[in-house]
């Protein structure tokens, strides 16, 4: 070999050695929409987009790669917005094709939100999935629950041998427990979906059975889990915590899986979740089935009236049960949060009064999970101007912009361009990712700037593919996608590609289930990079009703927004409902009660750290976010959100 080939040789393999990497999108970009890919190792070099004959439509030099925290890779943030002719193109660095097709179109993320809604069908219990509905995936009907046996938990009396039905309602996870605080929060997302965007999912069609009636395909979902949540409520208005065997099925399909299902707990934490969500629920079936969300009111004024008599009713996991507890729900917001959505249908004045005596006790927001619903109040409240006061629609507002500009601000010189830090890459970080998509959408929907939508979008690239792994979270979408999530179904039908429309957890530093793996998948890597696409590490790669949920949210949002041309109008009166209810509870049962259960101390001081109070608020004044604080002899005092008092 003479020394010119050598050195010909040595260039092309430090070429391709530190060839530039391209994260992005895998799906598709808006044609009107933020455009956005993240390079690694081409700081300086030529970027071009080529359509298919090589024209060239796009060029920039690259610029200096920044940091992004939660990754160990850096990474040059590229916005080529500018390109707004639908197609698809190709990426050079230099003379070198990286990176996927960029593909451009006016419904880019229509499939998404088809495929991600249509996962709630893919989780239905108690029905056999139809060929024509559900393709390759079909399947047997699987736990009917129409012979439900009371757990111990219930306060029924087990020796009496009783059984229930409720059937229906969503598989919650890869798991075939159906739990009410997590399908509580899923089913509120998905409701606040339509009803901001009705005139997109109004002619959505999603193939499923319900398609050819006049109800939107979204509502029909929808109401096959609310017919489940319906029948967990008890004769006496409390509502059961889950639905669920002793401990968790195998691997098995649903049909396969034929332990004995129980009705287990009872307690507050369910209860003020169903009752918010049948409020709502109230409200948007309304005009197309008024008898049901008649039944969906009544159930939610008496779940109210269970809930505040029996204030220490806290969920505790029995010792015999091993299914996923889901306790430790916030009380206290659930609390308001039912007020709230029960003030939208009747306007009764005891709501406002309830209201007024709890305070926000936190001085930063908290965003929304299954165990925390005071952001959920505060979007209800925000959205409504003309059903709420002034002061609580502003406090409300200034819990949505304190947490939506936190999130813009973490932009500032960010590689990968994505709203993200390292504390939040926990279990379900793709959630938590997608959650701050939802709450920037409500800063967008109250504000109209394009900085909230912009931060929305760069989330759904996220997961979609514009992350340090280069992977599509979403099952059947993008070019590398997840393939071995931890779904009973997706590893027990035989077929090699999983259910579709499902968003895998994401990365998880903490690797909890790595003794089960075999292999701390997080160890020495960087928080956005702990992740394990296989089905044993249900911490990184189990799917959940709640983590679809708000993905379905971000994306339909979006693709509605710029289909539509228009956004959720919040200046008209969003309900028309004048439901008259029986909302007056009798006086709270002595906690003497809850001294039957263990660990009595710990469930009543859970409840007492929720303090009630008035005079305590967020509110906007100055463009600032503020702490007003009202004494008891009227004097009114402002601090910010370090409690320092302001002059």
């Amino acid at each position: 070999m003479t020394l010119k080939s050598i050195l010909i040789s040595s260039l092309c393999a430090a070429n391709a050695i530190f060839a530039a990497t391209v994260f992005q999108n895998q799906v598709g970009f808006l044609t009107n929409g933020l455009k956005q890919i993240a390079v690694a190792e081409g700081a300086g070099q030529t970027l071009t987009l080529k359509d298919g004959e090589g024209t060239v439509v796009f060029t920039t030099e690259i610029p200096e790669a920044m940091p992004w925290v939660p990754s160990s890779k850096d990474a040059s943030l590229i916005d080529f917005s500018e390109v707004t002719t639908a197609g698809t193109y190709d990426i050079f660095v230099g003379e070198e094709k990286v990176g996927h097709p960029i593909i451009i179109s006016d419904n880019a993320f229509e499939s998404v939100t088809k495929g991600s809604l249509k996962f709630f069908y893919f989780q239905r219990a108690s029905t056999a999935l139809d060929e024509k509905y559900a393709g390759v995936y079909a399947r047997a009907k699987g736990h009917p629950d129409t012979s439900v046996k009371y757990h111990e938990s219930t306060g029924h009396d087990i020796y009496l041998n009783e059984t229930f039905s409720a059937p229906k309602g969503w598989y919650d996870a890869g798991d075939y427990g159906k739990y009410i605080v997590n399908s509580g929060i899923t089913t509120y997302t998905l409701l606040q979906l339509y009803q901001q965007n009705k005139d997109y999912f109004d002619t959505l069609n999603l193939n499923i059975p319900e398609s050819a009636d006049k109800v939107p395909d979204i509502l029909n979902e929808i109401r096959w889990n609310l017919d489940w949540m319906m029948a967990m409520q008890d004769k006496d208005g409390g509502v059961f915590h889950k639905l669920t065997t002793k401990q968790f099925a195998g691997m098995v399909m649903p049909e396969k899986a034929k332990s004995q299902r129980y009705a287990i707990g009872k307690g507050v934490e369910a209860t003020w979740n169903f009752a918010a969500v049948m409020a709502l629920a109230a409200d948007i079936y309304a005009p197309f089935d008024s008898k049901f969300a008649d039944s969906c009111a009544k159930a939610s004024a008496k779940a109210r009236i269970w809930a505040y008599e029996n204030p220490y009713e806290i969920y505790k996991q029995p010792k015999d049960v091993g299914t996923g507890s889901y306790a430790g729900s916030n009380t206290w917001s659930g609390k308001i949060w039912t007020n709230a959505e029960l003030f939208r249908i009747t306007g009764e004045k005891v709501l406002v009064d309830s209201l007024r005596t709890l305070k926000y006790s936190r001085t930063r927001a908290t965003l929304q999970s299954w165990s925390s619903s005071l952001m959920l109040e505060a979007f209800t409240i925000a959205t409504n101007p003309k059903i709420f006061e002034k002061a609580d629609v502003d406090t409300a507002k200034a819990l949505i912009f304190y947490l939506a500009d936190e999130y813009v601000a973490s932009l500032d010189n960010n590689g990968f361009g994505v709203p993200l830090v390292k504390g939040d890459f926990n279990w379900g970080s793709n959630s938590v990712a997608a959650n701050k998509g939802m709450v920037l959408i409500h800063a967008y929907i109250l504000s109209q700037d394009e900085k909230y939508l912009n931060a929305a979008i760069a989330i759904a690239d996220y997961i979609l593919g514009r992350n340090p792994l280069d992977i599509s979270y979403l099952t059947g979408y993008g070019v590398n996608q997840v393939m071995h999530p931890h779904h009973r179904p997706s590893q027990a039908d035989g077929i090699e590609a999983p259910v579709p429309g499902m968003v895998a957890g994401g990365p998880n530093r903490g690797a909890d289930d790595a003794s089960s793996c075999g292999v701390n998948y997080a160890k020495d890597k960087a928080a956005a990079e702990a992740y394990y696409d296989n089905v044993c590490s249900y911490a990184s790669n189990e799917v959940a009703i709640n983590w679809n949920a708000p993905f379905a949210y971000l994306v339909g949002s979006i693709q509605a927004i710029y289909a539509t041309g228009k956004t959720y109008d919040t200046t008209s009166t969003a309900s028309k409902a004048t439901y008259q209810l029986d909302l007056m509870p009798g006086p709270p049962k002595s906690k003497a009660k809850a001294d039957t259960t263990e660990n009595t101390e710990a469930i009543v001081k859970d409840v007492q750290l929720n303090p009630v109070q008035a005079g305590h608020r967020l509110v906007i004044k100055g463009n600032r976010v503020l702490l007003e604080k009202t004494s008891t002899d009227g004097t009114v005092k402002f601090f910010n959100l370090r409690g320092k008092k302001i002059r």
